[in-house]
């Protein structure tokens, strides 16, 4: 039976089941179907097929076809917060276009394309690393007792990242006591690729990531249309939002509160309609089947750079891909790229 959203959504929740245990059997070795899960975001709700592979975690995505990209012309309109927001950057770096404008020029525009039912990983994970052995003389320097990482640590879990030269080294510890260790590996789009070819999997086109985080939503963002502009998305309230600006101010002196910031709001970090965690981050751009382009966010440009809150977040828009931000030069460096694996249901 061909698994197609139409055929999907219209199976009540026994037989989706039966379907979801019968495409498990015919799945390669490590996989099992672990469960049918309901998600909503916005406008969007899914009753999702999970698997699991070891400790990953992977949704079935029906094929479908489906219309991507951001209707430039549908009644958008900022709210006062976005549209002082944007007017500040735009005063700042003398613009002289509305919200309107910088959204149709930095999304895609909408296209109809059809998809292949797939299983896509629910977490990305961050590439450009190796395992390392914990007997390897530079872990045990970090691990030993009197090591001033493991002493500062004091926790009976902790991780700690080394520099060297050009590199990274990290080294955790577990609540058992387990070491765990892995250091930086520069790497292209090609050897990736073909890693993942070897067990089976791929990276998802840029359509079929596109379509992943949006979940169907035609807003802007995945959970509608609009977002708070009194932080980044990587602050957690409006409270650490002024806390890293002193911080900044004070070359970095400034100590952080003695307890965690709370958050307020948070939808961009919660599972969307697939049950994704996806496009949560500026700064962790994923990579797609199509060599040099990213999506996801724009590296933490506009973050870094103060660009402006509703920039900021424009950046985790479904549709957005902006050439200077999307495009990228190999090779691709530890934390700066992440990726989630795709299996093609044929």
């Amino acid at each position: 039976m061909e698994l197609t959203l139409e055929r999907w959504q219209s199976a009540p929740a026994r037989e989706k089941v039966v379907i979801a245990k019968r495409l498990a059997s015919n799945l390669p070795a490590g996989f099992a179907f672990d469960s049918l899960q309901s998600f909503q975001m916005g406008e969007c709700q899914n009753e999702v097929a999970v698997f699991r592979q070891s400790a990953a975690q992977f949704a079935c995505l029906p094929g479908a076809e489906v219309v991507l990209g951001f209707d430039a012309d549908r009644p958008w309109q900022p709210n006062p917060d976005e549209q002082e927001s944007w007017q500040g950057t735009a005063d700042e770096y003398e613009i002289d276009k509305s919200i309107q404008q910088l959204i149709a020029e930095a999304t895609l525009r909408p296209r109809t394309v059809r998809l292949p039912p797939i299983l896509i990983e629910c977490t990305a994970r961050e590439l450009g690393w190796e395992p390392l052995d914990p007997n390897d003389p530079e872990v045990q320097e970090v691990v030993r007792p009197e090591s001033a990482h493991a002493e500062s640590a004091r926790a009976k879990a902790w991780q700690t990242t080394i520099h060297h030269g050009g590199g990274q080294t990290r080294v955790g510890k577990g609540h058992d006591g387990t070491v765990t260790a892995e250091r930086s590996t520069t790497t292209d789009h090609a050897v990736l690729t073909r890693t993942l070819a070897a067990s089976g999997f791929r990276f998802p086109t840029s359509d079929e990531w596109e379509y992943s985080c949006g979940a169907g939503a035609q807003t802007l963002f995945r959970w509608g249309d609009h977002v708070p502009c009194d932080r980044y998305p990587t602050d957690t309230s409006p409270a650490e939002a002024k806390w890293r600006w002193q911080w900044v101010v004070s070359l970095g002196k400034l100590a952080p509160p003695p307890k965690p910031f709370q958050p307020d709001w948070d939808l961009h970090r919660q599972p969307n309609a697939w049950g994704l965690k996806i496009a949560s981050n500026p700064y962790e751009c994923e990579l797609v089947a199509e060599a040099g382009v990213t999506r996801g966010g724009d590296g933490g440009s506009m973050v870094c750079g103060g660009a402006g809150f509703f920039l900021g977040w424009l950046t985790l828009a479904s549709a957005y891909f902006e050439d200077n931000y999307c495009r990228h030069n190999e090779p691709i460096m530890p934390g700066c790229a992440f990726g989630r694996r795709v299996l093609e249901l044929t």
